[in-house]
């Protein structure tokens, strides 16, 4: 896996890359950057081109003067034409997967097969109250510090039910990356919310999509895994076991294996 910068107009984007073979992108989720798919990108290199980029506002990549989806959107389709890919496997978790979507729906023409995680599918009813929650109580990076370092402690926690049956050593990794975000300017959950509301992006989607989830993911459930196929044409599902909304950590092996398995399809 190599380590690499892409130099744009607006500043450098940080991405690794390992492999041969098909293009296959990973996109992280906030507030992460690529090493979210340190442990998965060995298990697909063998098989495809992996690369992994750190959105811009995220990890080593650039600060953007202003944060959108169109400035991460556009972004990641340089990065995709710098490289000389026409046409590219795509996957993303959480943000990761609505950054994905925003790739698909907007540049249909370079997205050969797409896989996002369950948050895509949430209701309306449920961004607003999420968005309602993260209002009242602040993000782990929004924490208010204190002398004794109890924001730290409470970040742990939060972390901690994000990954809520994995050994300490694996909720640490992304637990560190994560607060890494207190240094980096911007946040984008909510725009990532309010996108997600405002645009009618799974009836846009025209390449075959799996759609999937871990048995711990604070939005997971059955019964909204199943909409996918509903709203998605050419769609399927699939189930991460014993993994949350950090399976990419938790259960590296299981992701790996969905992705290659509907990926070689």
């Amino acid at each position: 896996m190599r380590k690499c910068y892409l130099d744009l107009p607006e500043g450098q984007l940080h991405y690794r890359i390992a492999g041969t073979g098909k293009p296959l992108f990973l996109l992280h989720q906030s507030p992460m950057s690529g090493v979210e798919w340190d442990d998965i990108i060995p298990l697909l290199s063998d098989t495809f081109t992996v690369v992994a980029p750190d959105m811009a506002g995220h990890g080593q990549s650039y600060e953007p003067e202003s944060m959108s989806m169109d400035v991460i959107t556009d972004a990641t389709v340089k990065l995709i034409d710098a490289l000389g890919f026409d046409k590219v496997f795509l996957a993303g978790n959480h943000s990761g997967g609505a950054l994905a979507s925003s790739v698909a729906t907007k540049y249909p023409e370079r997205v050969e097969k797409l896989v996002i995680s369950c948050e895509m599918l949430i209701t309306k009813a449920q961004i607003e109250g999420f968005l309602t929650a993260i209002k009242s109580k602040p993000l782990s990076r929004d924490i208010p510090m204190d002398t004794e370092g109890k924001f730290i402690a409470e970040a742990w926690l939060r972390y901690a039910a994000l990954a809520p049956t994995a050994p300490l050593e694996v909720r640490y990794k992304p637990f560190i990356n994560g607060q890494l975000a207190r240094l980096r300017k911007y946040d984008i959950h909510e725009m990532i919310m309010n996108w997600m509301a405002s645009e009618q992006w799974p009836e846009q989607i025209g390449c075959p999509t799996l759609v999937f989830s871990a048995e711990h993911d604070l939005f997971y459930s059955e019964e909204l895994l199943a909409t996918g196929p509903e709203r998605i044409k050419d769609c399927q599902t699939a189930v991460v076991t014993d993994g949350g909304a950090m399976c990419t950590f938790e259960q590296p092996a299981q992701v790996a294996r969905i992705l290659r398995d509907f990926f070689s399809a």
